[in-house]
C-alpha cells in the first residue's frame, strides 16, 4: 500500500510529495536522488580538506624569544617549508618558564595543521625539573618529524685548562672550590654539568643565570671555573677566542670542531648532552596532514642549502624522520633525561 503525505520529507527536504510503503517512511524518486548526493559529498569531506592543506597561512610558536639559536633554526626552517607547501609560515614567539609557556600555549591550539610548534629538548627535560606543567608532552603533542641534534661545549677560559682530564685534577685537588655557571637553575645545562661532576667524582657548586647571555658574561669575567654550553651557542665566542672548548659532550666528535675531543675519550663515559628541535602538532592532527608536513620537512632538510645553513649552527641534520620514529625518539629522550636529573640530584622546580 502506498501512503501519500503532503509536506515535508526527511532530513526537512521540501517535497509535494513523498511516498512510502508500509511504514510511510518513503520518499519521492527524486528526494531520494537529493539525499544520496548529500551523503556521498559529506564523505570525503574531510579527505578534501587534507588534500587541499594548505589552504592558508600557517602559524609556528617558537617557545623561546627572537634573536637566538633556536629562533634563527626556526625562521629557516619556516621560510624553506613554506616554500615547499605554497603557503607563508609565520613564527610566533613565545618565551618563558624554560620554554614552558610557549609549549603550553601551541598544544591548546586547534589540531587542523595550521599550528606548528618548533620544540626543543626542553620538552623533555621539564617532565624531571618542573613539578607541575600545563601540558603533556606525550598525550598532548604529535610528533612531525626530528630535524636534527647540536652538541654541548665544555668551555673555559682562554688561560684555563687546555682539557677535561686538566679540568678535573684541578677540580679533586680542590673540593668545593670552583664553581661553573649555568643558565639557569633546572636548566639542560645545569643537570648535564650535575651528572659530569657525579659522572668524574668532583665536587663544585653551582652559579645559575638567568639564561645563556649573562652565564656567558660570567664566564668572560672569570668568575667559574667551567661551564657547558650548547654548541650553536658557544661558537662565536669560541671562534671569537673569548672562550675556549676542550671537550665535547657527545658520543662522536662534531665536524664543526673535529679537533675538540668528547669527553669520553678523556676516560668519562656516558656524559651526552646534545639538544635536538623537532616539529609539533596539537595531538589529533589527521595523520594525512601529519605525513604531509614530515615529507615536506625532510625535503627542506635534505638540501644542501638548508644543510650549509645549519652548519653554521652547529645542527647536525636529520632528513630521514617519521612520526613514528620522532615520538620513539622522544619517549626515550624523556627517560634519558629523568635518569640525567635524578643522578644529578638537582631538584625540580615548582
Amino acid at each position: 500500500m502506498t501512503t501519500r503525505v503532503r509536506g515535508r520529507g526527511p532530513a526537512g527536504v521540501r517535497s509535494q510529495w513523498w511516498t512510502g510503503g508500509r511504514s510511510g517512511l518513503g520518499v519521492r524518486n527524486s528526494d531520494r536522488l537529493f539525499c544520496a548526493v548529500l551523503v556521498a559529498c559529506a564523505v570525503p569531506a574531510g579527505a578534501g580538506a587534507q588534500d587541499a592543506y594548505p589552504a592558508h597561512t600557517i602559524s609556528m610558536t617558537v617557545p623561546f624569544a627572537p634573536g637566538g639559536p633556536t629562533d634563527v633554526f626556526a625562521r629557516i626552517l619556516a621560510e624553506r617549508l613554506g616554500q615547499e607547501l605554497g603557503q607563508s609560515i609565520v613564527v610566533l614567539n613565545r618565551g618563558g618558564a624554560a620554554g614552558n609557556i610557549g609549549v603550553a600555549q601551541a598544544a591548546r591550539t586547534a589540531p587542523d595543521g595550521y599550528n606548528l610548534l618548533f620544540g626543543t629538548a626542553s620538552i623533555a627535560v621539564a617532565p624531571s625539573v618542573y613539578k607541575k606543567l600545563n601540558y603533556d608532552a606525550l598525550t598532548d603533542l604529535q610528533p612531525v618529524a626530528l630535524l636534527g641534534s647540536c652538541p654541548a661545549l665544555v668551555l673555559v677560559s682562554p688561560d684555563g685548562p687546555n682539557s677535561v682530564e686538566r679540568l678535573v685534577s684541578m677540580l679533586k685537588a680542590a673540593p668545593g672550590k670552583y664553581s661553573y655557571a649555568t643558565s639557569g637553575y633546572a636548566s639542560a645545562t645545569h643537570l648535564v654539568t650535575g651528572f659530569f661532576n657525579h659522572k668524574a667524582g668532583i665536587d663544585a657548586f653551582v652559579v645559575p643565570y638567568t639564561g645563556s647571555g649573562p652565564a656567558h658574561q660570567g664566564m668572560i669575567a672569570k668568575r667559574h671555573l667551567y661551564t657547558f654550553e650548547t654548541a650553536s651557542s658557544a661558537m662565536p665566542l669560541v671562534q671569537g677566542g673569548t672562550l675556549k672548548a676542550i671537550a665535547i659532550a657527545s658520543d662522536h666528535r662534531s665536524p664543526i670542531l673535529p679537533d675538540v675531543p668528547t669527553i669520553e675519550e678523556a676516560g668519562i663515559s656516558g656524559v651526552n648532552a646534545s639538544t635536538w628541535n623537532m616539529v609539533f602538532v596539537p595531538k589529533g592532527t589527521p595523520a594525512g596532514i601529519v605525513d604531509k608536513l614530515n615529507k615536506a620537512i625532510n625535503k627542506v632538510l635534505s638540501d644542501p642549502a638548508t644543510v650549509t645553513k645549519l652548519k653554521g649552527l652547529a645542527i647536525e641534520v636529520t632528513s630521514d624522520s617519521t612520526p613514528a620514529s620522532s615520538e620513539k625518539y622522544l619517549k626515550s629522550e624523556i627517560t634519558r633525561w629523568a635518569d640525567i636529573a635524578r643522578i644529578s640530584g638537582i631538584q625540580p622546580n615548582e
